[in-house]
């Protein structure tokens, strides 16, 4: 249950606690009994990989448990605990936890859940109106006099406002597309970039800004700082002269912007950072990799939304595409164009950590 809860693990049975194989004495009985906790004493039934080995004359087994195969996150046991895997423990799981799991199943949107306080006075609504006009191409005025609705009826439509105790409530989305400062209510959501005059954190810092706002206004700033401290060599020939650029743009942008659409806005403490070395650009995102995504499959193309609002706002807005192609077709294949190296994805504890090097020899 723990292992399926988390990351999938392995479980020997006929080793003891130092590692050394003893062997069963009835392995048809241990694959019963292990089949019957699988599927009648977990909630939903777990789906293990079970194998049987003989070394040395001693039969073991090894239950497998492959987040592939288990999806239907969160497990809980028929008498209704929730467990997760802590390095070599089981601990029972707290209701945050249980919030990013259900999350990283695709169970539940955080960003569509409601911002306790924030009510329609914390909507800008100069932000509001000029993405209405974008995505209705009418002014809001005139669609609620078309439609016959109030404000607060066409924010429920949209599924920008929650009714929260009989308040009307803007969503995490509503907050961060629309809101008036955003930071007030979800401090979490700000970028941090730094600019290092080396290759390491160790380096001296050229330039650093916490960048604040709505996630629109995160992501132009975000560019301006790039433009402003990534340089742009240039090689001379006679009496021309040729810029050479160290990053795709759109590449770099690519980046930007899915670290602040599907980053995971439920970790409070942890917000998105941007460090621009000598070398390359770094994007730590808080959050790990959501439902079937792994760190091979989306170098594909494969993507699951974490933030299915957010998302569909910054389509909307035209800094994302809707056909999810984002992570091969820009920031892979024009990156490798223009440096010959293709960028690195990792996940470093609770971040996602996408590395774009720069053109080699010009640095």
């Amino acid at each position: 249950m723990a292992l399926a809860n988390t990351q999938g693990g392995a479980v020997y049975f006929g080793v003891d606690d130092n590692g050394d194989i003893v062997g069963l004495q009835d392995t048809e009985k241990t694959f019963q009994t292990l089949t019957h906790i699988c599927r009648d004493r977990c909630i939903p039934p777990v789906s293990p990989v079970l194998e049987q080995y003989t070394v040395n004359g001693l039969d073991l087994i090894v239950l497998r448990v492959k987040p592939e195969l288990n999806r239907q996150k969160p497990y809980r046991t028929a008498g209704g605990r929730f467990y997760i895997r802590v390095g070599k423990d089981k601990q029972d799981a707290t209701g945050r936890e249980l919030v990013r799991i259900a999350q990283a199943a695709g169970e539940l949107h955080y960003d569509e859940s409601p911002v306790v306080g924030a009510g329609l006075e914390a909507l800008s609504l100069p932000a509001f109106a000029a993405y209405h006009e974008r995505q209705f191409g009418m002014s809001v005025d005139a669609h609620l006099e078309q439609s016959g609705l109030d404000l607060p009826g066409l924010l429920r439509n949209l599924r920008l406002v929650h009714n929260l105790d009989g308040e009307l409530t803007l969503t995490v989305a509503g907050v961060l597309v629309f809101g008036e400062t955003p930071q007030r209510w979800l401090p979490q959501s700000r970028l941090s970039a730094v600019a290092f005059a080396g290759n390491d954190e160790d380096s001296d810092i050229w330039d650093r800004r916490e960048i604040t706002g709505r996630l629109p206004d995160i992501i132009e700033d975000t560019r301006l700082f790039l433009e402003r401290n990534i340089r742009m060599p240039a090689r001379e020939e006679g009496f021309r002269r040729e810029d050479l650029a160290l990053y795709d743009r759109k590449a770099l942008g690519e980046a930007v912007v899915n670290a602040v659409a599907h980053r995971d806005y439920s970790l409070s403490g942890s917000q998105i950072r941007l460090f621009l070395f000598e070398n390359r650009v770094e994007v730590r995102s808080p959050g790990r990799l959501p439902n079937s995504v792994t760190l091979d499959n989306i170098k594909l193309g494969v993507h699951a939304e974490r933030n299915r609002a957010i998302a569909t706002l910054l389509t909307q807005l035209g800094y994302m595409s809707a056909i999810g192609t984002g992570v091969p077709r820009l920031i892979i294949r024009l990156s490798r164009l223009v440096s010959g190296r293709e960028p690195e994805f990792a996940l470093v504890g609770e971040e996602l950590r996408v590395r774009i090097w720069a053109r080699e020899g010009l640095q």
